[in-house]
């Protein structure tokens, strides 16, 4: 694959994302395929995004912060990534430092772990 199309598929990628997470309706008691959960019979630290996802595509903020938390931070993230991404290809913008790269994927994880433990302690975690 030549880097033109894989740019152009890059770019595409969120609106694809969008329609996919459109299509998906939100439900507790559906099949979980994340491979932590079934193994392990507990929710992994990022159980309930694509249901949070797909529940703030439609609006329902409420619904979304109850699947996880921290969907409104991945989301701005995701969408900052794009922007940096095209800018980058334009030649707009430097490449990014490996020290913030890792600054913001260790504080994401955190994040993450951090939000994971309060919902194990609280018995708040997403149905497996």
């Amino acid at each position: 694959m030549t880097s033109v199309w894989r740019d152009r598929l890059i770019m595409m990628a969120p609106f694809l994302g969008v329609i996919l997470l459109a299509l998906v309706t939100p439900s507790e008691d559906g099949p979980t395929i994340c491979p932590f959960a079934l193994c392990t019979g507990t929710a992994c630290p990022g159980c309930g995004m694509t249901r949070a996802a797909a529940s703030l595509i439609r609006g329902d903020v409420s619904a979304a912060m109850s699947y996880h938390p921290l969907v409104p931070v991945v989301t701005m993230q995701i969408l900052a990534g794009w922007v940096w991404f095209a800018l980058r290809r334009s030649g707009r913008v430097p490449p990014m430092s490996a020290r913030t790269l890792n600054a913001i994927l260790i504080g994401t994880l955190v994040a993450l772990l951090a939000v994971w433990v309060a919902r194990l302690v609280t018995g708040t975690l997403p149905a497996v």
